[in-house]
């Protein structure tokens, strides 16, 4: 369970497809989150899997393509791309209907198997723009 082969699943295996079951093999139970959206460190395994539960649903027809993954040591980083349709509410925002592309780069803690940290850095400028009504993309 090299944290490379781990990152990869998390996107693929996971969270692309809303794969919530193999959460466990993948997620320790006390993994905490580090994402711009939100100012405090998202901690635990239901919490994470809330966040994200929440940004899926908001794009129902995800699809999460990893692009690049290295590691060294107990850290890996995968570069990533989302796709989706904004069809369904996105944390009480109404939906776009909007399709969108999202690039993002994290950076992931291993131990004992499984993910124990990730530090999240994506284009939310990008996806607030492609978003907007007023968008000129």
């Amino acid at each position: 369970n090299d944290p490379v082969r781990l990152v990869k699943r998390f996107f693929t295996d996971m969270l692309s497809p809303g794969n919530w079951s193999i959460a466990g093999e993948i997620l320790d139970p006390s993994v905490v989150m580090h994402h711009p959206a939100s100012p405090e460190p998202i901690a635990g395994v239901d919490a994470v899997q809330a966040v994200l539960a929440g940004f899926r649903a908001g794009f129902p027809d995800m699809s999460i393509t990893v692009l690049d993954a290295f590691g060294d040591g107990d850290k890996a980083v995968a570069r990533w791309q989302m796709t989706g349709t904004n069809t369904a509410s996105l944390f009480g925002a109404p939906p776009t209907g909007k399709a969108v592309i999202v690039g993002g780069i994290s950076i992931v803690r291993a131990a004992g198997g499984l993910i124990v940290e990730d530090w999240v850095s994506e284009d939310t400028a990008g996806l607030m723009r492609q978003l907007s009504a007023d968008a000129k993309v």
